[in-house]
């Protein structure tokens, strides 16, 4: 399995995708600019938590669990990402 997040940038899932890689340290990863994201496929181990802040105060707009796919029902904006 490989060790990353795949967010979907386009609602019917064949379009283009952005890869977030699973990072060493404390799982947290930054996105240079914010994406809007229709769903995500989670192909770590680990759970991942999407946030629409930088800093990821508040709850997560989306979670997803190690190996699962999970299309969005509504596009989110996302910031940062934690795998937990």
């Amino acid at each position: 399995m490989a060790d990353d997040l795949e967010l979907w940038t386009t609602p019917d899932q064949l379009g283009d995708t952005f890869s977030v890689k699973t990072p060493g340290g404390d799982g947290r990863v930054t996105l240079n600019e914010p994406l809007t994201a229709y769903g995500a496929t989670n192909n770590s181990n680990h759970d991942v938590e999407l946030y629409a802040t930088n800093d990821q105060t508040g709850e997560p707009v989306q979670s997803i669990g190690g190996g699962q796919t999970a299309p969005f029902l509504q596009r989110q904006s996302v910031q940062s990402v934690k795998f937990v």
